[in-house]
């Protein structure tokens, strides 16, 4: 159906119980969804328009997703900055003289802008570009949980208990508040956090876990060059937890918000209905546009005069 997606990828396995012993024009870390990895068609239609434009890409599949194997007895969290770090810096190490652009999806981005908060002034990456990140994971949560949604929820956690299944073994004599059965057979989202994620990073309950994992309170400390693109439409990715006051306060950041979409369900394009969305030629001429000012010894987008001036008042685009 899509000949051109069948491109090779060169996998490699980056090990953190050891640190990575270890140019070139630029390379571009992409994050994925909650259970998405490498070979989902959102992250390939992107990663084929970015090598046709000479980009190096690198996809970054969480632990056990994309066909990733799992060695320790951790998945990966909405909490967790821990593996991004070590992929960057791995990446940045391989690439020394490289501008770093990431692009995240859905939870890889809500993942990706508290990188970028945590990071702040010291964050190693040029730009970013975030999709249909949930924000503030108290409000997704609950509107998870109300009318058709709850399709979503089951489907999710569907995926996220096949994960799980397929490394059991691994968490066989874990003990503390763990409840291994309740997330190898949650009926939701919520329930699998329950009885695992939570757990394993230390929060005394869900609640604490989505509160404190909430990429929405990151955004005010974000230091480069930041698009998101939301829909209103959304049902994973609420638009009500969207921090718009903060985006439109932070001047490094950019929101477009459109009316529909759903999550990562943008069709419309040259491409549509089975090809690229629109939103990927619009993150490649974002990120081209930073690396173009970067090479002009421009160290930040909010640095450009020209640009604040034409991006005032434009913080928060809805089409």
């Amino acid at each position: 159906m899509y000949p051109n997606q069948r491109r090779r990828l060169r996998r490699s396995r980056l090990d953190l119980r050891r640190p990575p012993t270890l140019a070139s024009r630029f390379s571009r870390p992409h994050f994925d969804g909650l259970t998405g990895g490498s070979e989902d068609s959102y992250v390939r239609h992107m990663l084929l328009r970015a090598r046709s434009k000479g980009w190096r890409v690198v996809v970054f599949n969480s632990r056990g997703c994309g066909d990733s194997p799992v060695t320790t007895p951790q998945f990966y969290s909405a909490s967790f900055l821990g593996d991004m770090q070590e992929v960057v810096a791995h990446v940045g190490s391989k690439y020394p003289k490289a501008h770093l652009y990431a692009v995240g999806w859905s939870l890889g981005a809500n993942i990706l802008i508290r990188y970028l908060g945590h990071e702040s002034h010291s964050c190693p990456l040029s730009g970013a570009v975030s999709l249909c990140n949930p924000f503030n994971l108290v409000i997704a949560d609950q509107d998870f949980r109300k009318g058709f949604n709850i399709v979503y929820d089951k489907a999710l956690a569907s995926a996220l208990c096949r994960i799980f299944k397929k490394h059991a073994l691994l968490f066989e004599d874990v003990g503390g508040e763990f409840n291994i059965p309740l997330a190898a057979n949650a009926k939701s989202v919520r329930q699998f956090d329950d009885g695992l994620t939570r757990v394993s990073f230390g929060f005394k309950s869900v609640d604490d876990y989505y509160s404190n994992s909430s990429s929405s309170d990151s955004v005010k400390h974000i230091r480069i060059p930041l698009l998101c693109i939301q829909a209103q439409n959304d049902p994973i990715a609420p638009s009500r937890g969207i921090p718009r006051e903060d985006i439109k306060a932070n001047p490094n950041c950019l929101l477009i918000l459109t009316p529909k979409g759903g999550h990562l369900g943008w069709v419309a394009g040259p491409e549509a209905p089975f090809g690229s969305p629109w939103t990927d030629p619009v993150v490649m001429d974002f990120l081209e546009h930073l690396e173009r000012a970067s090479s002009n010894a421009f160290p930040c987008f909010s640095d450009l005069k020209d640009v604040q001036q034409i991006s005032e008042g434009l913080n928060s685009l809805e089409v």
